[in-house]
């Protein structure tokens, strides 16, 4: 049985560089795919990609402002890792608008890639900034002996902010308040494209009844996105522009702070007093090596 690991990305060469040694030592893949382009709309459907867009954050008015980097790090990653199948393919969205019909294309388009799904088969439908601690590989591998096809698994996703110090305080009800939390999706047992597809087109509400949930942690590195990355983190997600900048103001106050200093952040002041969106929180776990020569890292 095959494991998959297959990536849309757009401008994610910051993290990809790191995210690939990660992808080796948490799962040992046999394939790991990273589908470059921009979603048409964006992430969530609502970007406004125009001329001013395109030029700022592509290269060609096609792949990200990074793809030489992109190329690249998939190149040296193939020779160092010459036992998995590493491949950077380019992605056209042609006659697609919504970000789920977006995401499953670039997670199903294995055929044209030459590789053939079969039923058994483990696919990892990741995203382009997720990582998982080097010492989970064995507790991945027992979800994975527990599935079969048509089954999958999800996780606990802790959203980091800035540094390796804050967290999206809505990420962290499993840990801090002992409650269920949101759980995001990691692995399918490929048995059926109906099956598979059902799981993908959840993308925007990240709600998966049909998968198991698990007590893996999931490192969601979501803003960790320096220099123009952060910008066209801005741009893709349609907010007031009040929001972002008081949402910035929060982040340098993040990157402030050390870790003696572990009071909450202020980030959406407009949320009322009390609301887990409000703030970012301290919290302490030990992050994957990987990630540790990121820019972000403190």
């Amino acid at each position: 049985m095959k494991k998959v690991v297959i990536i849309p990305v757009f401008c994610e060469a910051h993290l990809v560089k790191f995210q690939i040694p990660n992808i080796i030592d948490t799962i040992n893949p046999d394939y790991i795919i990273y589908n470059e382009g921009m979603f048409p709309r964006g992430p969530e459907s609502s970007t406004i990609v125009n001329d001013n867009f395109l030029q700022k954050y592509t290269l060609d008015g096609y792949r990200g402002f990074d793809y030489d980097d992109m190329k690249d790090i998939v190149e040296d990653a193939k020779f160092k890792y010459p036992n998995t199948n590493i491949i950077l393919n380019e992605m056209s969205y042609e006659g697609l608008s919504s970000a789920p019909e977006c995401y499953f294309k670039a997670c199903s388009n294995f055929s044209e890639l030459g590789i053939e799904i079969e039923p058994g088969d483990y696919i990892f439908p990741y995203e382009g900034d997720v990582f998982h601690h080097q010492d989970s590989k064995v507790e991945i591998q027992g979800y994975l002996d527990q599935l079969t096809n048509d089954t999958g698994f999800t996780s606990n996703w802790i959203d980091f902010l800035e540094t390796q110090y804050y967290c999206e305080r809505s990420t962290l009800v499993p840990f801090l308040d002992n409650k269920e939390g949101r759980h995001r999706k990691v692995c399918i047992r490929f048995g059926t494209w109906d099956f598979y597809k059902d799981v993908l087109l959840n993308f925007m509400t990240q709600k998966y009844p049909m998968l198991s949930p698990t007590d893996l942690v999931t490192f969601h590195y979501a803003w960790w996105r320096p220099g123009k990355y952060k910008q066209l983190r801005f741009t893709q997600l349609q907010r007031p522009a009040i929001y972002w900048e008081q949402f910035e103001t929060g982040l340098q106050q993040i990157k402030q702070n050390k870790n003696n200093i572990k009071t909450d952040v202020l980030i959406r002041p407009s949320r009322e007093i009390g609301s887990i969106h409000r703030n970012a929180t301290y919290f302490e776990i030990d992050h994957p090596k990987h990630i540790k020569s990121h820019p972000n890292w403190i």
